[in-house]
């Protein structure tokens, strides 16, 4: 099973090839491929910590030096999921959700304001 931040969903469809720091994109990289290869697997939603951030510089303990912004994407992004942090769905079911909830009624800007890489969403 693979812990996931609710609005890491929406990062891992738009990646770029860009990020944080160089560990924090080979980390990004291996686990979209990961999740390519298996789409079937179970990952359990968790606003805090997951299996992107143990790369990433911001990191602090279970939380982000960005405070409560993070933590604000991931409600939303659940909300508009009609999901509920602690949910385990497939990854393949948690990627259409996204897709139909978010990215195709145009409301990504809700989840994401103030993100610095939401130009690469656009």
């Amino acid at each position: 099973m693979v812990t996931l931040r609710p609005h890491h969903g929406l990062c891992i469809r738009h990646f770029a090839g860009k990020g944080y720091s160089p560990a924090f994109v080979k980390r990004m990289a291996e686990v979209i491929e990961e999740l390519r290869r298996n789409p079937g697997q179970p990952i359990f939603l968790r606003s805090g910590a997951d299996v992107l951030c143990a790369a990433c510089p911001h990191r602090r303990e279970e939380g982000c030096a960005s405070g409560q912004k993070p933590v604000d994407y991931d409600a939303t992004c659940l909300k508009l999921c009609g999901l509920k942090e602690g949910a385990v769905l497939s990854w393949e079911a948690y990627a259409k959700r996204v897709e139909e909830a978010v990215i195709a009624p145009g409301r990504l800007e809700e989840v994401c304001k103030g993100c610095q890489w939401i130009a690469l969403c656009r």
